[in-house]
């Protein structure tokens, strides 16, 4: 996820009303309401074209307010090696949950046999989602969330509200260690995530982890928007204290000269190049922050205010790294996770794709939790159609995710064309003309589709980037 978004449905777009808006946030006071209807109905707010709000109970707001005192105090050092509370719950997910009771040998010792468990990838959501919801959870808050495909293939994951609403401590954390207040109230604008693309969906609503203050997640293409001031009118208007988006949308807001004086922009997904950095905390007068965060693990990592490396946020997950051989490493390995607060994918030795070394020695920064080093940054791109318009990542992934595709590397070269390298749904039958059609439709270049039945399968040596421009400019 880039920044902070709402558990929704997936769904076409369509205008939303202020009535459903209220309905997706059940704790929603009368001044909460009232933030959701200013956003919504301001002279220069964007063309809205989808329900959302972040669905929590006041019982939910209540436990998440747990949730975050359990943070603080289960931040220090870590020991490579699971300690007994993730072993607990490891154990009791193996025994609930169907796909790993069929992968996971009866009466195993797992702490003295961690090592020997199974791992998991993305490839076991896409193929095997239903059978990593464990017996016991209840049904009737499941939502499916669809990835926005940017950093890899676009997956459908099961999730929960309060799993999801937990990205708000952690954030809070994370902006902390740069001395970035985040007490909000309902009267407040909290936050704007930022997006730049021709389609991605739009709605404004209200935050409970952070008091009922305002949200909206924003589109910057300028057919969104009623003229040409608007954008600029918008954000002056409402001063979302804290921005959050990808590299490219920052950038983007720059150039379009939209101005304010927020506390922080977060960024996620993809790397900052030291110099849009620089520019961003130049004209915004506010650190810049980034963070790591998939939509399977939740937030992992944050960078370090004083050196280099992500300090690990989570408390109750475990991180490891391993070798091309599935081993744990002290060395560089492929980050795997075990735990989190996503009742409806477990996570036992998840291989996030993304590579990197633990450091568990003491950081200059006080935090007491390890750094993520070397960890590589997916690399902002854009592409170019056949007419000069700038593409995005998003774009092509709006299209790809209506395709049972596990992995993807989408790849412009200097002329303009365009190659597909994919590995599909195992089993799956699904037109590939329709595919290449489409790519053709918004892009208006030469498409090439490649499938290849091992992407992703080869170890380090076939790390996959979803997205890649050989053109100049880019």
């Amino acid at each position: 996820m880039n920044g902070i978004d709402l558990t929704s449905p997936p769904a076409l777009p369509q205008a939303p009303t202020l009535p459903q808006l209220y309905a997706l946030s059940p704790a929603a006071s009368a001044a909460s309401r009232a933030t959701i209807a200013a956003l919504y109905s301001h002279k220069s707010a964007p063309r809205w074209n989808h329900p959302a709000g972040d669905r929590l109970t006041h019982e939910d707001v209540a436990r998440l307010s747990v949730y975050a005192a359990a943070l603080d105090a289960g931040r220090g050092g870590r020991a490579p090696r699971p300690d007994d509370a993730v072993l607990a719950w490891a154990q009791s997910r193996i025994a609930a949950t169907p796909l790993y009771r069929g992968r996971v040998a009866d009466g195993i010792d797992i702490a003295s046999h961690w090592v020997e468990l199974p791992t998991t990838a993305r490839e076991d959501i896409a193929s095997h989602a239903a059978r990593l919801v464990p017996d016991d959870v209840p049904l009737d808050r499941m939502i499916v969330y669809r990835t926005a495909g940017t950093t890899g293939h676009a997956l459908l994951v099961p999730q929960d509200a309060l799993a999801v609403a937990c990205y708000l401590p952690l954030l809070n954390l994370a902006l902390a260690r740069y001395g970035v207040n985040t007490r909000f109230s309902s009267g407040d604008t909290a936050c704007f995530l930022v997006g730049s693309q021709r389609h991605t969906v739009t709605y404004p609503t209200v935050m409970f982890g952070w008091g009922g203050a305002g949200f909206a997640k924003l589109n910057l293409f300028a057919d969104d928007w009623p003229d040409i001031n608007a954008r600029a009118d918008y954000f002056r208007h409402f001063a979302p204290r804290l921005l959050t988006g990808d590299p490219l949308s920052f950038a983007d807001m720059l150039e379009a000269g939209i101005g304010g004086a927020p506390h922080a922009l977060v960024t996620t997904a993809v790397a900052m190049s030291p110099a849009l950095k620089s520019r961003l905390q130049a004209a915004y007068g506010c650190p810049v922050v980034d963070w790591y965060s998939l939509t399977e693990t939740g937030p992992l990592g944050y960078v370090c205010p004083r050196g280099p490396g992500y300090h690990w946020l989570p408390h109750d997950v475990y991180i490891e790294t391993l070798d091309e051989a599935g081993l744990p490493t002290r060395g560089r390995g492929e980050i795997t996770v075990t735990g989190g607060r996503n009742p409806y994918i477990p996570l036992l030795r998840y291989r996030t794709g993304d590579w990197g070394r633990i450091d568990f020695a003491p950081c200059p920064c006080g935090d007491p939790m390890p750094r993520l080093m070397e960890l590589e940054g997916r690399v902002p791109v854009r592409f170019r159609s056949g007419n000069g318009d700038r593409i995005g990542t998003q774009d092509v992934a709006t299209v790809l995710r209506r395709y049972p595709l596990v992995q993807h590397s989408f790849e412009q070269a200097d002329d303009g064309a365009c190659t597909l390298t994919y590995r599909a749904l195992a089993g799956a039958a699904w037109p590939r003309d329709d595919l290449a059609s489409e790519l053709r439709a918004l892009l208006n270049q030469t498409i090439t589709l490649r499938e290849d039945a091992e992407l992703g399968r080869r170890g380090a040596v076939d790390k996959v980037i979803p997205y890649v421009s050989k053109r100049i400019e880019e």
